[in-house]
């Protein structure tokens, strides 16, 4: 949410706008204008969901392309959700076999 904010007060992205007015009205805590406190050095973040009566736990890394130098690239950025634990992964194999065998 930081960093959606953070983008939003750079760009003013009616998109962003609207997608972080949306997350805020989300059951999860996130109605306060105030994030929780990041650690602004850390390179991964961890993401938990629930799926059925399983907890799926991620590790998230986000890449920003660009120098402030180069326009077009400067508010592009990758991130990338990977499975914490063996449980997460197992479920995610299973779910993409599903949805192969499905198609």
């Amino acid at each position: 949410m930081e960093r959606l904010k953070h983008q939003n007060d750079a760009t003013g992205d009616p998109a962003l706008i609207e997608l972080e007015r949306e997350l805020r009205t989300y059951p999860s805590g996130l109605k306060s204008s105030r994030p929780a406190p990041v650690e602004p050095n850390g390179i991964v973040h961890s993401l938990r969901l629930a799926h059925g009566d399983q907890v799926l736990s991620f590790i998230s890394t986000i890449t920003v392309f660009g120098t402030p130098l180069d326009v077009t690239l400067s508010e592009l950025a990758i991130e990338s959700f990977f499975p914490a634990d063996e449980q997460t992964r197992t479920v995610l194999v299973r779910l993409a076999k599903e949805r192969t065998a499905a198609s």
